[in-house]
């Protein structure tokens, strides 16, 4: 339908045009077709055209398709070489391209521009796959000058010789635009050659397609040999990208297998007491593989560590947070992300405000403080093991590249398909990032993350069609589907070991157990916490002590909203007395409040940094030949 539309705006165009204008046609087309014994076919194809320098400025192109539908169904490829083009008789500069389907023949020189005037081309060239074997006799179905041509083409002939002088037993031509009927072309046999020639001008987009029945015999059919090269010929990008993503697979998991399984994990019980010499930010590190989300929730989380030890004081939160050093000076030497942010808080008295005027400050502060950390824990609670994926990355890189070497698709066509890639990658990052609140939610929470996860596989599914649709007609319904499988599956694996790489030490291991614990701790309701062997009673020290790992491990409004019903069950005068020095929020609510900043500081100080910063038989134009061209 789409054809239809701009073949019929095409036409609608040209009879708008000015009528002095000249037009460029194609005054005749001729076609010269040799059977060889072996089903080879050698054509010459002479096309006289009218240059006006509109179109056609540097020359022609010709189009020829070289893929097809074979009897069961399948989809299979012809071969197509080229022997000779000429310009007036004279040999002219030429080039093969690749287009989706089939191959381009450009003629002629893009630093020369053809003179105004007729010219006539000549393009020899070699195809194979072109008989179709039958009970009886065999077949050759010939779309001579193809429909896709943009010019006109005011007469077309067509002569077709079989090997050994052998006589053609019927002939038959069609005429028009893709699947028409048309009779507007003479066919008769000629001594021991078809002829054909039409009986009106073709528009733009016509053409016309004959059929030449053979004995039995003239043409040799193929052997087993033959048709093994012709398989391999056809699947050849299949079997690349389908063996590839295989292999890319059996890869990753031999690697995860031998290389990347985590010790296997103790019993997770509730803990209250924190890992030894291991900082809130340091157990985001830990607990994640890695400082996700930017560093930023870590590093609020230090914040308000130090603010809770006395070194740091929180200010107008009602506005903005503004960070100002207090005189107290750390006792014991600081964990190296913290020892960087209170030497960028500077002096005693000294603020740091979390709005865009300060933006740059608070994204170098990010930077360093991440580096900080990563410099000084690399390896030692767990290996990314960045070598072994990386080797897997660039063999899916070759698996792509091959397959598209192979499967001679136009560049925009594997364009679109590396482009259509982008859906699993940004959903299955989605995916990801709820996976990773699952264990961090409520019952309820997990519902809705449940059917987040849902309904992005939906959507997945619904764009995996909509790209079907697209490919399908590119490469086949199934070709399709194998296609869209090996891009979409390269991303995928590739996600899932990236995340699967890494390996905890022993060390690790056991600080993930302990963390795991204090989270489980932290999410506690008071009565259960209470019931646990040698747990500390809720007072502000403990509270203020473990916020900011409540901060990291995603439950600080749990944890918090635990501390304000203590404060209202407790004695009349402990919710009215509590007032932390290091923050200067109100006091309704206040440990409420405590939560919420605790858990917006970082989408905080995110959103200050400034925008910008780091962070594609019996119809005409049946049978093999084909395509069209037109000019440059």
């Amino acid at each position: 339908m789409l054809r239809c539309v701009f073949r019929l705006a095409f036409v609608l165009l040209l009879g708008f045009a000015p009528a002095a204008q000249a037009a460029e046609v194609i005054r005749f087309f001729e076609s010269d077709v040799q059977i060889r014994e072996d089903g080879t076919l050698e054509v010459s194809e002479t096309i006289t055209v009218t240059a006006e320098g509109d179109a056609v400025v540097h020359g022609i192109y010709r189009d020829f398709p070289r893929d097809f539908i074979d009897s069961d169904g399948g989809r299979g490829r012809v071969s197509f070489e080229v022997l000779s083009v000429e310009r007036d008789g004279i040999p002219e500069v030429w080039s093969v391209e690749t287009i989706t389907g089939g191959s381009r023949v450009r003629i002629g020189d893009s630093d020369t521009e053809v003179s105004p005037g007729v010219h006539v081309y000549r393009i020899a060239y070699l195809t194979d796959r072109q008989i179709r074997f039958r009970e009886g006799y065999d077949l050759l179905v010939w779309n001579v000058t193809g429909d896709g041509w943009m010019f006109p083409i005011e007469a077309a002939s067509a002569s077709v010789s079989l090997p050994g002088r052998a006589a053609p037993l019927d002939v038959a031509a069609h005429t028009g635009a893709r699947g028409q009927t048309g009779r507007d072309a003479m066919a008769r046999i000629s001594g021991d050659k078809a002829v054909f020639r039409t009986t009106r001008a073709l528009d733009a987009f016509e053409g016309i397609t004959v059929e030449v029945q053979l004995p039995k015999g003239v043409v040799a059919e193929p052997t087993a040999a033959q048709r093994t090269v012709w398989w391999w010929r056809d699947n050849l990008a299949a079997m690349i990208g389908l063996g590839g993503l295989i292999a890319v697979f059996a890869y990753f998991l031999a690697i995860w297998s031998v290389i990347g399984r985590d010790p296997k994990p103790g019993v997770i019980v509730p803990r209250w007491d924190l890992p030894k010499g291991i900082s809130p930010a340091l157990a985001a590190y830990i607990d994640n593989s890695g400082l996700s989300g930017g560093g930023w929730t870590a590093l609020a989380a230090s914040v308000i560590d130090l603010a809770v030890k006395g070194y740091v004081s929180l200010e107008d939160l009602n506005k903005t947070v503004t960070l100002r050093r207090t005189d107290q000076l750390p006792a014991d030497a600081l964990p190296a992300g913290q020892a960087v942010l209170m030497n960028a808080f500077g002096t005693p008295g000294e603020t740091l405000t979390l709005d865009r005027a300060h933006g740059d400050e608070i994204e170098t502060l990010n930077t360093d403080f991440r580096a900080a950390i990563e410099a000084e824990n690399a390896g030692r609670f767990f290996t990314p093991n960045r070598g072994p994926f990386l080797v897997g990355l660039l063999a899916s890189l070759g698996v792509a590249v091959a397959w598209f070497l192979a499967s001679d698709v136009a560049t925009e066509d594997a364009g679109m398909l590396a482009f259509s890639c982008c859906v699993p990658l940004l959903l299955d990052l989605g995916v990801w990032k709820m996976l990773k609140a699952w264990r961090r939610g409520s019952a309820g929470r997990r519902l809705l993350l449940l059917i987040g996860i849902i309904g992005i596989a939906v959507f997945g599914l619904a764009l995996f069609g909509v790209f079907w649709a697209v490919f399908s007609d590119m490469f086949g319904p199934a070709g399709a589907v194998l296609v869209l499988s090996m891009g979409w599956g390269l991303v995928l694996i590739n996600q899932v070991f990236f995340v699967l790489g890494g390996t905890a030490t022993a060390v690790g291991r056991e600080i993930k157990d302990h963390i795991a614990g204090l989270r489980l701790y932290l999410t506690l309701a008071e009565k259960d916490r209470m019931n646990l062997r040698d747990a500390p009673r809720m007072s502000p020290s403990h509270f203020e002590t473990l916020l900011p790992y409540a901060v990291v491990l995603g439950v600080e409004r749990r944890w918090s909203k635990s501390f304000e019903r203590w404060l209202a069950t407790s004695t009349a005068g402990a919710a009215a007395t509590y007032a932390p020095i290091w923050y200067a929020g109100q006091r309704d609510h206040i440990a409420q409040d405590i939560g919420t900043i605790a858990a917006s500081m970082s989408s905080s100080m995110a959103a200050s940094v400034p925008e910008g910063s780091s962070f594609g038989s019996g119809a005409s134009g049946s049978g093999g030949g084909g395509g069209g061209g037109g000019g440059w």
